[in-house]
């Protein structure tokens, strides 16, 4: 493994734990971390509500990148709170 991978994993192991609010919402068992063209690392959860309207930490991630004006990626890490990239 390369050092962008490993600290873009080790980010996404940071935030990858299954948190269950209620019987219908729970969040975080995948996590992601996304480097950019200019740097920088974005992070985040998929969230997975009973009625099918869950997000992938993927696109979290990414839109967290479009929130600060960025758009190139150049490597992307999921990673599953049970253990498995």
């Amino acid at each position: 493994m390369d050092k962008e991978f490993e600290m873009l994993l080790e980010e996404a192991k940071k935030i990858a734990h299954k948190v269950k609010l209620n019987k219908n919402f729970s969040y975080g068992s995948v996590a992601c971390a996304l480097l950019t063209k200019d740097g920088n690392v974005y992070t985040g959860v998929s969230t997975e509500i009973e009625c099918s309207l869950g997000v992938c930490s993927e696109r979290s991630a990414i839109a967290e990148m479009v929130k600060h004006n960025e758009s190139e990626i150049v490597k992307i890490v999921a990673y599953a709170a049970k253990g498995t990239v």
